[in-house]
């Protein structure tokens, strides 16, 4: 039996949603981890965070890795997957480090936006808080680095790939989450947001509106 921790507006978790469902591989979602005191949920991740996810008795956690496990154990895709296919590995073997750097970037880039995110609900004023302003700077200095190397028909032209799966995720949590950055104008980045914006496993996947303020 497969398991997944997840929360419906986490970009890290969406990106294993996706692989999941690009691969027709059924899991029991599971949302339990907001209601668990922080012992709780040490116990299945000692860092805090979703996605977590279980096949059987082997449990990983955070979404590269999940991701690299996924693509790995269960290659190929699902009957009737849209084109162009999903890549079968994180990186492009003839790529691997200007891929890698890439990866990274983007997992930056979201983690800043995240960043953001929170400390926004806490009511912290980015221009009160120099380590804002450097989440900020980041994500600038990533979008225009990322919209260098992009084409607009992905980071792996002929493959949907991880990378472009990384950006779709960031790029959408920060539009579903009241437009935590203005990312917009990038010519390429929007144009890969937009090559993607119909395949069934981003529709399906897509964040909703951000909960109630308790």
């Amino acid at each position: 039996m497969r398991k997944l921790y997840y929360s419906e507006g986490s970009p890290y978790a969406r990106k294993v949603r996706i692989v999941l469902a690009e691969k027709g591989l059924d899991f029991e979602g599971d949302q339990s981890h907001t209601g668990m005191s922080a012992e709780e949920h040490a116990a299945i991740n000692p860092n805090l965070q979703v996605p977590i996810f279980e096949d059987g008795n082997l449990r990983l956690f955070e979404s590269n890795l999940i991701l690299e496990y996924l693509l790995k154990t269960y290659p190929g895709a699902a009957p009737g997957t849209a084109e162009p296919p999903l890549a079968g590995s994180l990186t492009r073997p003839d790529h691997h480090w200007e891929d890698a750097k890439i990866l990274a970037t983007l997992e930056t880039l979201a983690t800043s936006m995240v960043n953001l995110r929170q400390l926004e609900i806490c009511g912290v004023k980015a221009e009160e808080v120099r380590y804002l302003q450097r989440q900020h700077a980041r994500i600038q200095n990533g979008l225009d680095w990322l919209e260098s190397r992009a084409t607009p028909e992905g980071f792996a032209p002929g493959l949907f790939s991880i990378m472009d799966m990384n950006l779709l995720c960031a790029l959408e949590f920060s539009e579903a989450r009241d437009d935590i950055f203005p990312w917009r104008g990038h010519q390429r980045l929007e144009a890969i947001v937009a090559r993607y914006a119909h395949r069934p496993s981003v529709q399906s996947t897509r964040p909703g509106p951000p909960p109630p303020a308790s």
